[in-house]
């Protein structure tokens, strides 16, 4: 009975250890960037409501509100689903999703600061490869090795 129970034993940690390899578990600036990216996405409604002109503590604002931000939060996920099929990996899949959402924002915020177009639109393009390269470095710096157990 010996012999069988070691063999059981070794078939069930082999098995349990290919199972937490395949969790695929999020690193913190993972985290950190999906984070950010609810909180640009809330920030991008508000901004395009009142830049259409609505104001958010009224009906038409508020069904205005919730459809912009419905909407970007679907294109949002479509987005992750489809670098996921494509084989991305987690950290570049939400850093770039943050550097696509940061960028554009801002850019709007230095135009409607100076109202200078080219000028904005280096600063934005800027701000995004920045977001882009800190989110990446900073899940790199973070990654945490599973502890070696035999």
């Amino acid at each position: 009975m010996k012999l069988l129970d070691r063999k059981i034993d070794s078939t069930v940690k082999a098995y349990s250890t290919s199972w937490l390899k395949s969790l695929n578990i999020p690193g913190a600036s993972t985290i950190l960037s999906n984070l950010l990216i609810t909180f640009c996405v809330l920030f991008w409604s508000v901004t395009l409501t009142t830049m259409f002109g609505y104001d958010l503590k009224k009906g038409a604002g508020t069904l205005v509100f919730i459809g912009i931000w419905l909407s970007i939060s679907l294109i949002t996920f479509v987005a992750m689903r489809l670098m996921s099929k494509l084989g991305v990996d987690r950290s570049t899949r939400s850093a770039f999703i943050l550097s696509a959402i940061i960028g554009p924002y801002v850019d709007l915020v230095t135009y409607h600061a100076w109202n200078l177009p080219v000028i904005s639109h280096i600063i934005g393009f800027a701000g995004a490869t920045i977001a882009f390269l800190f989110s990446l470095l900073l899940d790199k710096l973070l990654v945490r090795t599973p502890p070696n157990r035999g």
